[in-house]
């Protein structure tokens, strides 16, 4: 059984003071009150150093916890999320035109390039109708060529006449009016002269303005007819290149809707092509973690069976499901050997970039009466309880945000303290 320092204490003065009285001072008759004086003193100064002997000692009821010092590092953050990988685009390939389908070259479930043959298409008549509207083109083009060599040649030979009629009748006029101021000509031939030459040089007008008119009819029309066969064989062209359907894009053929025989019409679904070269992976991220994601981010997916897979953000939605009030993210993941496929459900890991954090057992962390999480620190002797934001998780390790450095952590045994409990702590490696 422990004997406290105050009886010890008391043992002590008791001694003291008997040792004093077999001693021959007791005996010389000094001053007993001063005696008195000296010896109260003495135990009034040794009772106070017991009390004060007792009060440094700790209590054996204080619990002692194991802690370490905090110390924070550059951690870099993430946000999980889950979701399902999709193509990163699917592709619906749709008939142009009517036509039987006479041949299906291309198989389901097989890897396609930009311009493969999907389907073929009969064509019956279609190349005859081309021959025929590059046979109207030659024909429009030589007669086209015919009027425009005619327009030019009777246009010069209409001027030249007109032209030769005005001289004729201004020379006529001329002698005529000669003739006049001599009395030789009759008042009535000069009149008949004048009219004659207005007539002729009204003549050359008419046909300097008009340009032979009916010769630019007869070529407007004639231009229209070689546009217009033109025209035609583009349509018959077209038609025939319609009728072979070809791939647009480099994929994955998911499926061939059509077979041999049947009719298909413009608008017809022939195929449907996944695009599985980049793979799209949509994650459901809540409203408290998507302020923190940026496109461009890297993420780390983790696709069960297959392991992780490199990918990066390309969109974040602007609202909200109305079902889970949370924002879809895309994930753009390469997949160059095809090996991930479309309903693959995977866990990303979205990397935002690095925060303060300490590394810390999950187990010395508590969970609060609204969800948060906390941890219990040693503020001088006293249980103290501090929020934290969880940064990365792990299975043995979780790293957190809210401690400061130098902060001494509650580890083992800190689930028996509560906030203003007095603690002792046990001082160990954070390692």
């Amino acid at each position: 059984m422990k004997v406290k320092s105050s009886y010890i204490w008391a043992a002590v003065i008791a001694l003291g003071v008997a040792g004093w009285m077999m001693s021959g001072s007791f005996m010389s008759g000094g001053a007993p009150d001063a005696v008195d004086s000296s010896m109260t003193e003495a135990v009034q100064a040794n009772a106070g150093s017991a009390a004060d002997v007792e009060a440094s000692v700790p209590s054996q009821t204080t619990p002692r916890i194991s802690a370490v010092m905090v110390e924070n590092s550059a951690v870099r953050r993430s946000v999980r999320a889950s979701g399902v990988i999709q193509p990163k685009s699917v592709v619906t390939i749709s008939s142009e035109s009517n036509g039987r389908v006479r041949k299906v070259p291309a198989r389901e479930g097989a890897p396609v390039s930009a311009g493969d043959t999907l389907v073929i298409l009969a064509t019956d008549t279609l190349p005859a109708r081309i021959r025929a509207a590059k046979a109207e083109i030659a024909a429009a083009e030589t007669s086209l060529q015919i009027s425009e060599q005619q327009a030019r040649g009777t246009y010069e030979e209409e001027r030249a006449a007109a032209i030769a009629n005005l001289d004729v009748a201004r020379q006529r006029l001329e002698i005529s009016q000669k003739l006049a101021t001599q009395n030789f000509s009759a008042p009535v031939e000069l009149a008949q002269l004048k009219a004659n030459f207005e007539n002729a040089r009204m003549t050359l007008a008419q046909i300097e303005l008009a340009q032979n008119s009916r010769s630019e009819v007869e070529i407007s029309q004639n231009r229209s007819r070689l546009e217009s066969a033109r025209s035609n064989l583009a349509v018959l062209q077209d038609q025939l290149a319609k009728s072979t359907i070809k791939v647009p894009a480099s994929g994955w053929l998911e499926t061939v809707h059509v077979d041999v025989g049947e009719q298909m019409t413009p608008g017809t679904v022939a195929a449907t092509i996944l695009e599985m070269d980049e793979m799209k992976v949509i994650v459901a991220v809540p409203q408290t973690s998507i302020t923190q994601i940026t496109v461009g981010d890297p993420v780390s997916v983790d696709v069960a069976g297959m392991g992780r897979q490199a990918g990066k953000v390309s969109k974040i939605a602007s609202i909200t499901s109305s079902a889970t009030r949370t924002f879809d993210v895309e994930i753009l993941v390469p997949n160059a050997e095809r090996k991930l496929r479309a309903g693959m459900t995977v866990e990303a890991s979205i990397d935002v970039g690095f925060q303060p954090a300490f590394g810390m057992s999950p187990a010395h962390l508590s969970v609060a009466g609204d969800g948060t999480l906390t941890a219990k620190i040693d503020d001088g002797g006293t249980v103290r309880v501090v929020p934290v934001e969880l940064v990365r998780s792990g299975v043995e390790q979780v790293f957190v945000a809210g401690l400061s450095d130098g902060d001494v952590l509650l580890t083992f045994g800190q689930a028996f303290v509560e906030a203003g409990d007095d603690v002792r702590v046990s001082m160990e490696s954070s390692s």
